[in-house]
């Protein structure tokens, strides 16, 4: 798990640099490959950043928005879309950068997530602070699709290929 939240720091915070050739930009998204693990993602005017990462066949959302927190401590998140609000438990975990440790929450994909995100144009994160307010966020859903579809496809394509060829070491996911 540590590796997969380095590979995803190094994902956001240097995408010019990664697999450029890869990267592909999907409206407001863009989604991105590397070492058998795929990315969609977006961000809030270089503040804060939302996507999901999958790896070995599970895949996981995460939000950053510049907020310390206790690593493996969880936090709660509400999510605004079109169809209403989900509550969902996200767990902190600092990620090692060249410019010092982000701090991303991470929380689990599921078919109410899943479905209320691929029917939105926006989505708000509402984030609890300890004087009784919150930090409010804002994400265009403008491409999501396009680049999750890109994504798990992409992801997918590479297993079968990894798996038609047992003899190739590279890529597997």
């Amino acid at each position: 798990m540590r590796l997969a939240l380095i590979v995803l720091a190094w994902l956001f915070l240097f995408p010019s640099f990664v697999l450029a050739d890869d990267r592909v930009e999907h409206g407001d998204w863009y989604s991105q490959f590397l070492e058998g693990m795929g990315e969609a993602a977006t961000h809030e005017n270089g503040m804060s950043t939302f996507g999901i990462l999958c790896a070995e066949g599970h895949c996981r959302y995460y939000f950053a928005n510049g907020i310390n927190c206790e690593p493996s401590s969880n936090y709660p998140l509400m999510i605004t879309t079109e169809g209403g609000a989900i509550s969902v438990e996200s767990v902190c975990e600092p990620v090692s950068t060249a410019n010092g440790d982000i701090m991303v929450y991470w929380f689990n994909e599921s078919d109410t997530i899943n479905q209320a995100f691929q029917k939105t144009v926006a989505v708000g994160f509402a984030f609890p602070l300890s004087d009784g307010k919150f930090k409010v966020n804002k994400f265009s859903m403008d491409g999501f699709n396009a680049a999750v579809d890109r994504m798990v496809n992409g992801l997918k394509d590479k297993r079968e290929k990894n798996q038609s060829n047992p003899g190739d070491s590279q890529g597997r996911t």
